[in-house]
C-alpha cells in the first residue's frame, strides 16, 4: 500500500507500524518549490507559510524517512521510488 501523506501523519503510521517504508520526497530547492506553489495558482501567503512549514518538515521527514528522494524529474523520481519499493520488497 502507497499513501501520500504529510510528516505528522508518516510518524503516526511508523508509530504503528515500525515495519513501514518511508519515503521523503523532497523538491530540490526552496527557490523551486516556490515556483511550482506559485505556478500551481497559490497566493503568496500561501506559498510563504507552505515554505515556512517546509523548512520545518524538512528535517522531521529525513530523521524518520527510510528513503529520501529529490523530486527534480517526475520519471527519475519515480522511478527511485519504485526501485526502493522493490528492494524492500525482494529483501
Amino acid at each position: 500500500m502507497v499513501l501520500e501523506i504529510e510528516v505528522h501523519g508518516a510518524q503516526h503510521v511508523r508509530a504503528k507500524r515500525p515495519d513501514a517504508v518511508l519515503n521523503f520526497m523532497v523538491a530540490p530547492s526552496a527557490d523551486i518549490q516556490r515556483r511550482r506553489l506559485r505556478k500551481r495558482g497559490d497566493d503568496e501567503a500561501h506559498v510563504t507559510r507552505r515554505l515556512e512549514m517546509a523548512a520545518k518538515e524538512e528535517d522531521i521527514g529525513r530523521q524518520i524517512a527510510d528513503a529520501v528522494v529529490i523530486n527534480d524529474d517526475l520519471d527519475r523520481a519515480v522511478g527511485e521510488v519504485a526501485s526502493i519499493l522493490a528492494g524492500y520488497r525482494n529483501a
